[in-house]
């Protein structure tokens, strides 16, 4: 009896760093908490990933995410007005977007601080807002990108009218050794999971629906589908998604701060947080201003 004891205690000495060490977590521009687009289980992850700060004891690490100047939001499109899209479905928030409109091109760019070191793959989030032209409710007027129809009502499908993307990892305050030069990362196919390399490719969406690109996780010493090296990545190292939108776009298109995230597994004991003071409230939001 002593002898199986023995043993069941050893399996669970073995099994709790894998079940305590691994947690879930999403970062974005800004304020990670506060983010428009925050749905339960983000905010669920939100009020669980905390750890003990020498200063200011026990903290929500996603209350402590703003890392401007370095995280930043951009665009080309032009300045930031209500979403016609999401703007009315959080009373009391406000959340805003540029447009691009059908035969106009633009460049919207996103930096983003990793806040735990990942363990997993990385899933880009990108949800925007596609109309038909000149149309502003998203009940009745939802689009595809690099959708057209024709005036005899046929639809078709225009790969180069959507919009492409292209992800680079670069070094933060912690970097693997030896990395010094952003790289490329590459995306899954689903299904299938092929890697495709995440410069320049395209995409297709649709109306209010968020996309997602499954990003294989990076190890040192191996290679991109570019032949670049790769490096694991560790916490506070910065990842740029740079959408483009091409000048044969088909729709109104448009995206803000918010609109991308990224969602992975950490490892406890790696997080990377922000001076005080918190920039927001698990769950909450900041009312927006243009």
């Amino acid at each position: 009896m002593k002898k199986i004891l023995l043993a069941l205690m050893v399996l669970a000495f073995i099994a709790t760093p894998a079940v305590a060490g691994n947690q879930p977590e999403f970062d974005a521009v800004g304020c990670d908490a506060t983010n428009y687009f925050n749905d339960f289980i983000k905010n669920a992850v939100c009020v669980n990933g905390t750890v003990v700060s020498p200063t200011l004891g026990l903290i929500r690490i996603n209350e402590y995410s703003n890392f401007a100047p370095i995280e930043r939001f951009t665009t080309t499109a032009g300045q930031l007005f209500l979403d016609p899209c999401f703007n009315t479905l959080r009373p009391g928030c406000l959340v805003t977007s540029a447009l691009t409109d059908p035969f106009n091109e633009a460049i919207y760019t996103w930096v983003i601080v990793l806040q735990k070191k990942p363990e997993s793959d990385i899933d880009l989030n990108i949800r925007d807002c596609v109309l038909k032209h000149n149309t502003f409710n998203v009940w009745t007027e939802c689009e595809q990108t690099g959708r057209y129809r024709a005036p005899w009502g046929q639809l078709f499908f225009v790969q180069t009218a959507n919009p492409s993307v292209t992800v680079t990892a670069s070094p933060g305050p912690f970097p693997t050794p030896g990395f010094v030069t952003p790289f490329t990362l590459d995306a899954r196919g689903m299904p299938g999971l092929d890697l495709v390399a995440l410069e320049n490719a395209l995409y297709t969406s649709k109306c209010l629906w968020e996309e997602s690109l499954v990003m294989k996780l990076p190890v040192t010493g191996g290679t991109n589908v570019g032949g670049d090296a790769e490096y694991n990545l560790k916490q506070g190292d910065i990842i740029t998604i740079t959408i483009t939108i091409p000048p044969n776009n088909s729709v109104d298109l448009f995206y803000g701060q918010d609109n991308v995230s990224l969602k992975y597994i950490g490892i406890v004991g790696t997080e990377y947080v922000a001076p005080a003071p918190a920039c927001g409230i698990c769950g909450g939001c900041i009312p927006g201003t243009i």
